[in-house]
């Protein structure tokens, strides 16, 4: 866990925010909004949380903030150095961002979220990883929204190699 450079941004979210998130997302059920519009404030919640205690900061998702790259990906990155990412390459969530969000209300629904539960969560299922577009479609078929037991789990019943 980065303390320090997660209490330098303006952007850092608390357990306590989570788990207004959390109510929040079962108010809007409750109010009749599906699961798709209610709980998508909590997915930015959770992986600005998560994004802030892995990598250090809550800015949006660039190739250059992330070490794990697929084989693929780097292959391209070395023949063409100066390639344009956004032609290339995408930032990919080894547990989708719902799941992850999923996972927080779960805890929440169990009284169980906690800092310490949280830093489990983020250390079990939050994985940022390089991969190209192509791999990214052929991830979409195989495993789009589908949880694994791991991130790696998910990369690999894609064929996706590291």
């Amino acid at each position: 866990m980065i303390e320090g450079k997660q209490a330098m941004s303006k952007n850092a979210i608390t357990v306590d925010q989570l788990k207004l998130g959390c109510r929040h997302v079962e108010e809007r059920m409750a109010a009749g909004v599906t699961e798709n519009l209610a709980i998508r404030t909590l997915e930015l919640f959770a992986d600005v949380y998560a994004k802030l205690h892995v990598i250090g900061n809550a800015s949006p998702h660039h190739v250059d903030q992330v070490e794990l790259w697929s084989i693929k990906a780097r292959g391209i990155r070395n023949a063409v150095p100066d390639v344009k990412p956004r032609d290339h390459f995408r930032v990919e969530h080894g547990t989708p961002k719902r799941g992850f969000a999923r996972k927080i209300l779960s805890l929440y629904q169990r009284n169980e979220l906690s800092p310490e539960t949280m830093l489990d969560v983020v250390q079990r299922d939050y994985r940022l990883a390089v991969i190209t577009l192509e791999e990214d479609q052929h991830l979409n078929r195989i495993a789009r929204s589908r949880i694994f037991d791991t991130p790696e789990a998910r990369w690999k019943a894609a064929g996706i190699e590291f």
